[in-house]
């Protein structure tokens, strides 16, 4: 199996895991969830009714776990530039600005990069979101080399409803260079919301 298999499959198998929970209605009630999203029930019927589900949700088990979310702090990993400690905070519910900082060298002497983003959340959903983020990576004091890198990436959040302070993120994108280097642009990354 070719590895872009495997990473599709993950891929699939979180966006549709993240989304399932079981509870009961405080009512008695039940509402089956395919595939996140909770169906219609026939009146006077329950969960167990409905072809292929027993599984039930509460209004809790539905919100929306980005919702209220400002100020994250993580990893954030991309290819080419790097990166590794990564802050994001979100202006709104649809505009949020992150750095991310690599840092390496002695006492005396460092270097890395500095990568600044803005991010647009375009589909804001219970537990994946979708956004897009465009930016640039400054190397420091010549990192690398002295160009700097500009990437545009979409990205998915997944949000999980075990760990809702938690989100997970995976961006494909195109960057440029100063030096005219257009290439691909991948990256991934763990926040921890407050």
């Amino acid at each position: 199996m070719k590895t872009w298999h495997v990473g599709l499959a993950l891929v699939a198998v979180l966006c549709l895991g993240a989304g399932i929970a079981a509870a009961p209605i405080p009512d008695g009630g039940a509402a089956p969830i395919l595939y996140g999203r909770a169906a219609p029930i026939p009146d006077g019927g329950a969960a167990e009714d409905v072809v292929g589900t027993d599984v039930a949700v509460t209004d809790a088990s539905l919100e929306n776990l980005s919702s209220d979310r400002t100020v994250g702090v993580g990893i954030q990993v991309g290819y080419p530039w790097g990166g590794l400690i990564s802050t994001r905070y979100w202006l709104s519910p649809v505009i949020g600005v992150e750095g991310i900082v690599f840092a390496d060298g002695s006492a005396g002497w460092f270097e890395g990069t500095l990568t600044l983003r803005t991010l647009f959340r375009v589909v804001d959903a219970s537990t994946v979101d979708f956004y897009v983020a465009a930016g640039a990576t400054l190397p420091f004091p010549f990192y690398g080399g002295s160009e700097v890198f500009f990437v545009g990436v979409g990205g998915i959040e997944l949000n999980f409803r075990f760990a809702p302070n938690l989100a997970w993120n995976i961006e494909f994108g195109v960057g440029c260079s100063t030096l005219g280097t257009v290439q691909m642009a991948l990256g991934t990354g763990i926040h921890f919301y407050f």
